[in-house]
C-alpha cells in the first residue's frame, strides 16, 4: 500500500519519516519531491580497460562540487552520479522508491527506469504457473516467484517476488533481438550483457547498439510441482457459472444424506423438479454453491455441463498426452462456433486420434474426410476460458500450459507441430499468423530445453512467422560473448604456453587459440570451444572458480541473442517493477517480454531503515546536452508499508548495509559482496 499526502505529513511529524530539510509544498498526493544536490560522480573511462565488479572501482569516477549558480551538463548518452539534496531516513516499517520526474523523462533525463503494464512474465504462485503481465502481478500483489537467473552461478530458477511498484507515465522504448524476441522497456532499464571477464554486465537499453548479445534463457525448469490437471470450474469467468450444473457421486451423495436442506434451495432458486435433479445426481451450479462443502468435495468421478446439454465434462480434467495433443491441434488448426469445435487435417491418423480422444471424453463427434467436429458447446466454451484465442491471427498458447509436465508440454507441442509444422532432418518449425503464438513457442521450446527462433514470411494478405528449433546445437545461438580475459586467467592458472594450451586443447595450430585471446575477427566463441577449452585448463589445475565460470558459460542456463535494433516507440505508459531480492540475494532480475528476454528490476527500493542521502543514476537518452540545477525537482520519493516491520533494518547487522549514512553521490561497492565470500 503507498502512503497518501495525508499519511507522508503525518509520518513525517511524528518523525517516522525523516526528509532534511523538509519543504512542506513538495508533497504531493502519492509521493514527495526531492531535489539534486551539487555533488555529481563522472566515469573517468580512460582510467581503465574494463570494469572489474571484483575490484574497489572508486578510482573510475571523480567527484565534482558544482558552485553556487552553477550548473551541470550531462551530455547525450552520459552516465553519470547524483545525490539528492535531502537525507532520507525509512522507518522500519517500510521500503520508499525513488523515481525520475516525468516531465524530465520527457525531455530524455532518466533516473530509474521499468516496464510498461503489457509486457508478459512467467509467473508461479499457488495457482500455478502462468503466463501473466507485470501490470496485473503488480496491481494484485500476492505471494508468487518468477523465472530468473542467479548472477553468480548463472543458473535459471524461480525466485521470490520481494516488492511490487507502480511508477508515473514514461517513454517506452522496444529492443529487438535477431530470434524475434522483444521486450519494451524504458530507455535507463538494463539488460544483462557479458563482459571479458565472463562477468554479467547489466546495460542501459540507450547504450545497446545493433550487435550487442543480450540474455535470454537457454532453459526454464518446470515448475518444481508441475500440474497436469485441468480445475474446469476455477477456469469459468464468474458471470458464466450460473449457466453451469454439476452431477455425479459427489452430488449424489448431497442428495441422499441432505434431502431436505437440498430440495429447500432448489425451490428457493425457483427449480420445482426437485425429482428431475435428484433421479440424475444433479444441481444447478448455484445451488450447489450454497451447499456447504459441496464444491471443496467435488472429485475426479464429478462432471460439470452445461444446462440444457447432454454431454459433460470432468470437474477435474486430467491432462494425458492425447489431451495435450489435441489441444495443440486445436490451437495450430482448429476454430469454434457457440456449440461446437472443428479441427482440420488432411492426414487420417491424425484425424482418427482426434476422434478417439474426443470420444474418451464422453463428448459426440462427427467425422468428414479433412475434419472433425466435437458438438460440445461447453468444450466450446472452455478453449475460450482457457485464452486459446478466437481466429488465426488472435490464437495463444493456453497461459496455464507453461506449468504443466515436460511430457504433457511437449505432446502439445506436437500437436501444433502436426496441425501447422514440420520436423524434418534439421529442425522443427510451426508456422502462424499469431504474433502472440510466436512469443509463446519461443517460451515453450525453452521449457523445453531447445533453442529457437522465428522468421517472417511475407505473404500477400497478411503476416506469417516460422517459429523453428534446430536439432544441431551449431544452427542457433551458438555462442557465447567472448570472454577473453577469463579464458587467458584460466590458462595462466593452468601453468600453460598458448601453444601447449592449444595443442592441450586439440588445435593443430597455437595460432587459432592466439585469435581468440587477442579477439581477432570475432565478438563471440562456441559453446563447444569453451567445452574444450574448459576441459583441457581443468586437467592442468586451473583453479575452481575459473573452471566453474567456464563451465557456467558453456553448459548453463544463459544463451545470448543479438540485438538487431532499438526502437523509440514514441509512446508514454505508466511503468511498472518487481524487486527479486529473496532472502537478501541480489538476484535483481526477471524473464519479461515477447518470447522472454532477461531484464534487471532496475535500482529497487530503499530498504526500512535506510539514512541518508539517495544516490542518483542519471543517464541522458537525449541527442542534445541537458542542464542539470542543484537544488531543482529531480526525482519523486514514494513509500509502501510492508506486511510486518524488517526483523533486520538496512544498517544492522547481517543486512549488508554498504551504504548507510551516505552523503553525496556514492560509487558502487558490489565489490565487498566479493570480498564477503
Amino acid at each position: 500500500m503507498i502512503l497518501s499526502d495525508r499519511s507522508l505529513r503525518e509520518a513525517i511529524a511524528d518523525h517516522r519519516i525523516v526528509i532534511e530539510p523538509f519543504d512542506p509544498s513538495c508533497v504531493q498526493p502519492s509521493s514527495i519531491d526531492l531535489k539534486v544536490g551539487n555533488l555529481f560522480r563522472v566515469f573517468r573511462n580512460h582510467t581503465a580497460g574494463v570494469i572489474d565488479v571484483k575490484l574497489d572501482l572508486e578510482d573510475l569516477t571523480e567527484l565534482i562540487e558544482i558552485p553556487d549558480g552553477g550548473v551541470f551538463m550531462l551530455h547525450p548518452g552520459e552516465f553519470v552520479l547524483g545525490s539528492t539534496l535531502e537525507r532520507v531516513v525509512v522507518p522500519p516499517d517500510l521500503v520508499a522508491r525513488i523515481e525520475g520526474k516525468s516531465s524530465l523523462g520527457r525531455l530524455g533525463l532518466l533516473i530509474h527506469s521499468s516496464l510498461p503494464a503489457s509486457e508478459p512474465l512467467l509467473v508461479l504462485d499457488d495457482r500455478g504457473l502462468v503466463l501473466r503481465t507485470i501490470g496485473e502481478i503488480v496491481k494484485e500483489p500476492r505471494p508468487c516467484s518468477i523465472v530468473a537467473f542467479d548472477p553468480a552461478t548463472m543458473a535459471v530458477s524461480y525466485h521470490a517476488v520481494t516488492g511490487w511498484y507502480e511508477g508515473p507515465a514514461d517513454r517506452i522504448f522496444e529492443v529487438r533481438l535477431a530470434s524475434g524476441r522483444s521486450v519494451r522497456v524504458t530507455a535507463g532499464h538494463n539488460l544483462f550483457t557479458l563482459d571479458r571477464d565472463g562477468e554479467i554486465v547489466r546495460t542501459r537499453t540507450a547504450a545497446l547498439a545493433p550487435g550487442i548479445h543480450v540474455a535470454v534463457p537457454r532453459r526454464v525448469p518446470p515448475a518444481p510441482t508441475p500440474s497436469d490437471v485441468l480445475d474446469v470450474l476455477s477456469i469459468v469467468p464468474e458471470g458464466s457459472r450460473n449457466d453451469l450444473t454439476i452431477d455425479g457421486p459427489t452430488v449424489a451423495r448431497a442428495h441422499r444424506e441432505r434431502p431436505v436442506e437440498v430440495a429447500a434451495l432448489l425451490r428457493a432458486r425457483g427449480y420445482e423438479a426437485v425429482g428431475y435433479y435428484r433421479s440424475r445426481a444433479r444441481l444447478p451450479y448455484p445451488v450447489a454453491r450454497e451447499l456447504a462443502g459441496m464444491l471443496d468435495d467435488l472429485g475426479d468421478d464429478d462432471r460439470i455441463g452445461r444446462r440444457g446439454e447432454r454431454h459433460h465434462l470432468p470437474v477435474r480434467l486430467r491432462l494425458d498426452e492425447d489431451l495435450a495433443w489435441l489441444l495443440g491441434m486445436y490451437v495450430a488448426e482448429g476454430h469454434r462456433r457457440k456449440n461446437q469445435v472443428n479441427i482440420s487435417n488432411t492426414d487420417q491418423r491424425r484425424l482418427d486420434r482426434l476422434t478417439a480422444t474426443f470420444a474418451r471424453l464422453g463428448l459426440p463427434v462427427s467425422r468428414a474426410p479433412g475434419s472433425v467436429t466435437c458438438c460440445s458447446g461447453l468444450l466450446s466454451d472452455l478453449l475460450g476460458w482457457l485464452g486459446t484465442g478466437g481466429l488465426a491471427p488472435t490464437k495463444r498458447v493456453p497461459p496455464c500450459a507453461f506449468g504443466w509436465s515436460s511430457a504433457v508440454l511437449q505432446a502439445f507441442l506436437d500437436g501444433l507441430v502436426d496441425g501447422d509444422g514440420r520436423v524434418d532432418a534439421t529442425r522443427t518449425s510451426v508456422w502462424t499468423t499469431s504474433h502472440g503464438l510466436v512469443a509463446d513457442l519461443l517460451l515453450i521450446f525453452a521449457r523445453l530445453g531447445r533453442r529457437a527462433a522465428c522468421t517472417p514470411k511475407r505473404t500477400a494478405h497478411r503476416a506469417l512467422w516460422q517459429v523453428y528449433s534446430p536439432h544441431g546445437e551449431h544452427k542457433l545461438q551458438t555462442g557465447v560473448p567472448l570472454p577473453e580475459a577469463l579464458l587467458l586467467r584460466a590458462r595462466g592458472e593452468a601453468g600453460l604456453t598458448q601453444r601447449r594450451a592449444a595443442e592441450a586443447a586439440g588445435y593443430r595450430h597455437a595460432t587459432d587459440l592466439n585469435n581468440i585471446e587477442r579477439r581477432r575477427g570475432r565478438d563471440s566463441v562456441r559453446f563447444s570451444t569453451l567445452r574444450r577449452l574448459r576441459d583441457a585448463y581443468a586437467a592442468h589445475g586451473a583453479e575452481r572458480m575459473s573452471v566453474d565460470r567456464l563451465d557456467a558459460l558453456a553448459d548453463g542456463d544463459l544463451a545470448w541473442d543479438r540485438v538487431v535494433e532499438v526502437v523509440d516507440t514514441g509512446e508514454y505508459e505508466p511503468i511498472y517493477d518487481i524487486e527479486v531480492r529473496p532472502d537478501g540475494r541480489k538476484i535483481e532480475n526477471f524473464l519479461a517480454g515477447h518470447g522472454g528476454v532477461f531484464v534487471s528490476n532496475t535500482a529497487g527500493f530503499i530498504d526500512a531503515g535506510f539514512d541518508g542521502h539517495v544516490t542518483l543514476e542519471l543517464a541522458n537518452v537525449a541527442s542534445l546536452p541537458i542542464t542539470i540545477y542543484p537544488r531543482m525537482k529531480i526525482g519523486q520519493l514514494s513509500f509502501m508499508t510492508m506486511t510486518t516491520p524488517a526483523e533486520q533494518p538496512y544498517g544492522q547487522g547481517a543486512a549488508g548495509s554498504k551504504y548507510q549514512g551516505q552523503r553525496g553521490p556514492t560509487p558502487s561497492r558490489y565489490f565487498e559482496n566479493f570480498r564477503d565470500g
